[in-house]
């Protein structure tokens, strides 16, 4: 089996600490199977098995645990007295007053609690202040670095393709043939856009909001506001409101199948709420939807980056100084990370075009130009820009 050693780590670094460990992340990116493999480490540390509570809400929508009086109860009354008990409740956020519940079970001073959640409900801040104190652990489908890692693989652009095309979904690997694997992908959207949205809204239409999944995933990489895809739709003739698309378009972003990415004004340092990006979770997500097999080229890998920006922790936004875009504006501790990717350097002319913007920044900023195909070495022309192959970057 393979260890994702990066969401691993935080779990036994966090053992038998008072904190909640929360894990979010969409639907199949490994959440489950990432607590299984840390209930193997409890085993081989010779926990007994009764002092290990595991229960899966996914499979539990009309059972009597999902009373949240009673689930405390249920749980309570199996506890080892004098020992530590771990307690792992998957996709607890279906439980009404999940938060309420965890944090009962947080106040006894001999439980270890791991929760997971498909929503980002769980987030929200009248959640959080219930579960505290808490360690959030943000889970995504496999990263490019981590694809090649588990296939024993070395990075390159057939490598690279095939990810493209196969996606991060841990079980994707097991599937084979193009045909199986779209259909398993579309079977995980399904889920969300019919069964959760279904449970999260009386009043939805399934059909629109593939729709308009299948309209961020065509349009990936691009700038949308709400009003422009309405405009779309209806040129499909699927009649909308401003007001429903907002409403289904939150959703997606709260199931992660979808990120955002806000512009950054250079100009008055503040991230602005127009002028949004929408990438999906996973390559698979965009090729299942449109019905395209993913290419080598510039928005697909603007894709792949911005995702595993996310995935290291990174807050990330587009970026535009004066009539110049940088492609991300990546911050985290502070630092401002400016990258730019350009797919090829063809002569320096692409070059001084590529760094246009980053040229424009002060020396405050990090800046970085990462490229697929360099055709010569540019370093030495600006020492404050780094020229990195993609592959480096995604491998580092």
């Amino acid at each position: 089996m393979f260890i994702r050693t990066k969401y691993l780590n935080p779990l036994l670094d966090n053992m038998d600490q008072p904190s909640i460990k929360i894990l979010v992340g969409v639907r199949r990116c490994g959440k489950t199977t990432i607590l299984e493999q840390f209930r193997a480490t409890l085993r081989r540390q010779e926990i007994s098995p009764s002092q290990i509570q595991v229960i899966n809400f996914e499979y539990l929508l009309d059972n009597e645990l999902c009373n949240p009086e009673y689930l405390l109860q249920f749980i309570v009354g199996r506890l080892c007295k004098h020992q530590m008990n771990y307690l792992f409740l998957d996709e607890i956020e279906v439980v009404p007053q999940f938060a309420r519940v965890v944090n009962a079970l947080n106040s006894l001073t001999n439980t270890d609690i791991y929760i997971t959640s498909s929503n980002n409900i769980i987030l929200e801040e009248q959640n959080l202040k219930q579960l505290t104190p808490h360690v959030v652990i943000p889970v995504f489908p496999c990263s490019y670095r981590e694809y090649l890692k588990r296939n024993q693989q070395e990075a390159d652009s057939q490598t690279l393709y095939q990810y493209l095309n196969t996606g991060g979904f841990p079980y994707t690997h097991e599937i084979h043939g193009p045909i199986n694997l779209i259909n398993y992908v579309n079977g995980i959207i399904n889920t969300i856009i019919i069964t959760d949205f279904t449970q999260q809204a009386t009043l939805c239409n399934p059909g629109l909001t593939k729709q308009l999944a299948h309209h961020l995933a065509h349009h990936a990489g691009t700038t949308q506001n709400i009003s422009q895809i309405v405009d779309s739709l209806k040129q499909h003739n699927i009649t909308t409101s401003n007001k429903t698309v907002d409403f289904y378009l939150q959703f997606l972003q709260n199931s992660f199948i979808f990120y955002p990415c806000n512009e950054y004004d250079f100009s008055r340092h503040h991230v602005k709420s127009t002028n949004v990006r929408y990438y999906p979770v996973d390559p698979s997500i965009r090729q299942a939807l449109t019905l395209k097999k993913n290419v080598l080229s510039q928005r697909i890998l603007e894709n792949i980056v911005f995702i595993d920006l996310l995935s290291q922790g990174y807050q990330v936004y587009s970026g535009r100084i004066k009539d110049n875009e940088i492609t991300f504006v990546a911050v985290k501790n502070s630092i401002f990370t400016c990258i730019q990717i350009a797919y090829s350097l063809a002569d320096d002319a692409a070059y001084r075009h590529a760094v246009c913007g980053l040229n424009q920044l002060s020396a405050k900023y990090k800046k970085v130009l990462v490229t697929v195909k360099p055709a010569l070495n540019y370093a030495h022309l600006n020492p404050d820009i780094q020229v990195i192959d993609l592959y480096s970057w995604l491998t580092a």
